[in-house]
């Protein structure tokens, strides 16, 4: 609505989070309506049992559809909705990713042990690769919170934050990718660890 009356006037970035479950039918309007679609891919492993109690069991497999999503060119942002201060854990972007490309939680995730299932959450063609996260975690965030022209990759005229880790994330395993650390971590190009 505010976009058809204001058009191009329209300053904010329009952006829904959680995106838990939606229609069939509004899957393609993110990409449409230019609205971003920001997801919490920590949260997208578990059983589906409890969630079928107040979503059926038909809604309760079709959670954090993703995949489809980013596929119909919408803009996709990652993040973690955790504000608990002390639960560190699950603010690690690196949880995040593991999670969104196996959207399991195992042994080998740095997570929680009551956290843990080894089943793939449906539906199983969600899951996303590591590009396709490291898109969402970094130039991507930066467009939803419109901070691109300074942060978000490594370009001329950039603030050069970025990390660097002692193995290629490209060809990481995907199970246990929680359990990476960056190495040395730079800051306006500067080294601050």
């Amino acid at each position: 609505m505010a976009k058809k009356e204001l058009g191009d006037s329209l300053k904010v970035r329009v952006t829904c989070a959680h995106l838990e479950i939606q229609d069939d039918a509004d899957l393609d309007r993110f990409a449409k309506l230019g609205v971003i679609a920001n997801f919490t891919p920590h949260w997208h492993a578990g059983e589906t049992a409890f969630s079928a109690t107040w979503l059926g069991e038909e809604r309760s497999k079709k959670q954090f559809r993703c995949k489809t999503v980013w596929d119909s060119g919408a803009l996709v942002a990652w993040s973690s909705d955790n504000i608990t201060f002390g639960d560190f854990m699950t603010w690690n972007p690196y949880l995040g990713m593991e999670v969104g490309m196996t959207r399991k939680i195992t042994e080998k995730t740095r997570n929680y042990e009551f956290a843990r299932c080894a089943t793939v959450f449906p539906p199983e063609d969600e899951r996303m690769n590591i590009e396709e996260m490291l898109l969402g975690f970094t130039i991507n965030g930066a467009k939803q919170l419109g901070i691109e022209d300074k942060k978000g990759s490594i370009t001329v005229g950039k603030d050069a934050d970025y990390l660097v880790f002692d193995q290629d994330l490209l060809t990481a395993e995907k199970d246990g990718f929680s359990n990476n650390k960056p190495t040395d971590v730079y800051f306006a190009g500067k080294k601050v660890n």
